[in-house]
């Protein structure tokens, strides 16, 4: 009896040596390392590259250079889409810089308001900080740069569109430069203070966690589902993110390699010694996703319709990477997800 006794105790303990919660000391050091290694680099590209759009977008004719630079500012967003808390949720900035998805064409409606009005003090930076919110991030500068009006753009009697236009890219860059000081300090309120919205180092990391997590989400179920639809008939192409440009696909490829790296540089190192196995676990789906969305041609737009094999499978190994994060890292982490994995607090 004693020795059924012991066994059943060491099976009870098991799993808890398993959820063995790592010192402070320890998610102090996984913290500076993620800002240091993933964060404020995104954060310092985002900016560098949304000074380079304020820049060609001061004078857009011919909108070659304008063209180029916002593609190179979409490309560095994904770098930090997912970090949905601290300076990329103040004031609303993740939502002002790409407004997606928009389900009830707000940024349609907004610019035409703008456009109608063609009032300079309705695009600063300051006005934009308390409202159009849908009209002065990324989508709406593509709409003026790729959509079906953009030769309207060069056009002498619609000087207001170049006006809207550099104001987008001065508002980005007020919005990137902000960010890039905020991160700077960041480090420390994620470490935990008494009185601050993180008590303790493991309320930071669960906030890194959680946006790991709810990144995964966001980019499975509203950049690639939403535009798969059921079937090649019923495929929605105009909902990619960046239809209108084409970029859809890179902006796919990005975010999935920003989370990769998030992974490797955060959370992999933590899983050590006998969790070492699950890392590799999850290294390995990340991998699989990187394959199956290098196999993705010609663009996103086309493929849902003419070679859905590749999207599915990007589908197919994102569902259970994100699930395997989800439950059995949070588990080995003592970093419960919750309910709503894209809130990132």
């Amino acid at each position: 009896m004693t020795t059924r006794r012991a066994l059943f105790a060491a099976m009870l303990a098991a799993p808890a040596a398993a959820r063995a919660q790592p010192s402070d000391d320890a998610l102090r050091r996984t913290i500076r390392r993620v800002m240091a290694e993933h964060i404020i680099p995104g954060a310092n590209a985002f900016a560098e590259a949304a000074q380079g759009f304020a820049t060609a977008t001061a004078n857009p004719v011919p909108p070659d250079g304008a063209r180029a630079a916002w593609v190179a500012v979409s490309l560095a967003f994904q770098r930090i889409r997912h970090l949905r808390f601290g300076p990329l949720d103040e004031f609303d900035r993740g939502l002002r810089i790409d407004f997606f998805p928009d389900v009830r064409n707000s940024i349609g409606r907004e610019m035409g308001e703008l456009l109608r009005a063609a009032d300079p003090a309705q695009v600063t930076p300051e006005a934009f900080q308390h409202g159009r919110v849908a009209a002065q991030g990324l989508p709406a500068a593509e709409r003026l740069l790729f959509g079906d009006d953009a030769p309207r753009l060069a056009a002498p009697d619609q000087p207001f569109r170049r006006v809207l236009l550099a104001a987008i890219g001065v508002n980005l860059a007020t919005m990137g430069d902000a960010m890039r000081t905020e991160w700077q300090s960041y480090g420390p309120i994620l470490e935990g203070t008494p009185t601050g919205g993180y008590r303790i180092p493991q309320d930071g990391m669960l906030v890194l966690f959680k946006t790991l997590v709810g990144g995964l989400e966001f980019l499975a179920e509203r950049q690639v589902a939403r535009v798969l639809g059921p079937s090649a008939r019923e495929a929605f192409p105009r909902r990619a993110e960046a239809w209108r440009s084409g970029e859809s696909l890179a902006l796919v490829r990005a975010s999935l390699a920003a989370q990769q790296n998030y992974w490797a540089t955060g959370f992999a190192p933590m899983l050590i010694g006998g969790q070492a196995a699950l890392a590799r676990e999850v290294t390995d789906g990340f991998a699989q996703a990187e394959a199956a969305a290098a196999r993705i041609t010609p663009s996103l737009e086309v493929a849902v319709v003419q070679n859905r094999a590749p999207v599915e499978e990007l589908l197919r190994i994102l569902g259970p990477l994100r699930r395997l994060i989800a439950d059995r890292v949070s588990a080995a982490l003592d970093l419960p997800v919750g309910f709503n994995s894209m809130d990132g607090d």
